[in-house]
């Protein structure tokens, strides 16, 4: 099968081509600038952008299916329509090169983000509503809204799959995870936030979205999660896997807060993205514990591995290449 993937040379793009090859399949990918990720790989390469409409119906011609990873990512530092002219114009503009090219499915990749989490909820699921708090899970939450609510237009099948804090090899960048571990590793983060993240395997977010291809029900969204740590537990268990001593202690979230815009207005002086802001702030202060997928593992097969085993072999990864 020819499949054709945006994104490709991100951290779950990389994951995500060597499962496609892996299984067998033809492989396209739209890049746009950096493609280290994908060298020596056997498959094909447009570069281009989503906002050139050509480049997109070339990128879909011929293919039965289209995973579309690419996106900006933002922790407050992305302007708003910046941000929506990407992840919501791009993915307006990838629907209609796949329905101009006949292209017979369209997995969109949003985030766990693009769902609200409610005050008292013992679990966070699909049923959840749209995020409205920050700039870059609205305009998650909106293109997935738009990419679910086109499904079945000119015969295009269409779906969501929504990842939680991603972790992993092939993190060539790296990602903003990868760019933790590094700075916890090398000492430049001495003390940490409250709260944590639910992690999960970009393998296992790959070996899902192969699934989602055959398996995954048209005009649905599957959660896709892992095991949910602390910032300290996290460190706790890179420092066992590194050697390295960790921060074991934390500053309350009042006192961060006070700290970010100085801290944002820093970065943006010297180029460097800021340590933390408001925004990534209220992501691991509301990070949920139980982020479900039962929905994922009943539909796709969908089996997470043990964060213990994920974060070895992403330090293994990123040992050998940062």
């Amino acid at each position: 099968m020819l499949v054709a993937v945006t994104g490709a040379s991100g951290h779950l793009g990389a994951a995500l081509v060597r499962q496609l090859l892996g299984d067998g399949h033809t492989v396209r990918a739209l890049v746009f600038q950096d493609d280290r990720a994908l060298k020596g790989l056997p498959l094909s390469l447009i570069h281009g952008s989503l906002h050139d409409p050509e480049t997109l119906l070339r990128l879909c011609e011929g293919a039965e299916v289209v995973q579309h990873l690419a996106g900006r990512i933002s922790i407050g530092e992305v302007p708003e329509r910046v941000l929506w002219r990407t992840n919501v114009e791009g993915a307006q503009l990838l629907m209609e090169a796949c329905k101009t090219a006949g292209v017979r499915r369209l997995i969109y990749f949003s985030s766990a983000h693009a769902f609200r989490v409610m005050p008292g909820a013992t679990r966070l699921d699909e049923t959840a509503p749209p995020a409205q708090a920050y700039p870059y899970e609205r305009s998650k939450a909106a293109a997935q809204a738009l990419v679910l609510n086109a499904n079945g237009q000119n015969g295009l099948e269409t779906l969501s799959l929504n990842p939680t804090s991603v972790l992993g090899p092939w993190d060539f960048k790296p990602s903003l995870q990868g760019r933790m571990l590094l700075d916890l590793y090398h000492r430049k983060i001495p003390v940490l936030t409250p709260g944590g993240y639910d992690w999960v395997d970009s393998r296992d977010v790959a070996l899902a979205a192969a699934a989602a291809m055959a398996r995954g029900r048209p005009g649905e969204a599957y959660l896709l999660s892992g095991r949910y740590a602390t910032l300290l537990e996290l460190a706790e268990l890179f420092g066992k896997i590194t050697g390295r001593s960790m921060p074991v202690k934390t500053l309350p979230f009042w006192l961060l807060k006070s700290l970010a815009p100085p801290v944002s207005w820093w970065g943006h002086l010297t180029g460097q993205r800021p340590l933390f802001t408001r925004e990534a702030l209220s992501h691991v202060e509301s990070g949920h514990r139980r982020v479900s997928h039962e929905k994922a593992a009943r539909e796709l097969g969908y089996r997470p591995r043990p964060l213990q085993e994920t974060l070895y072999e992403t330090w293994e990864w990123l040992r050998k290449n940062h």
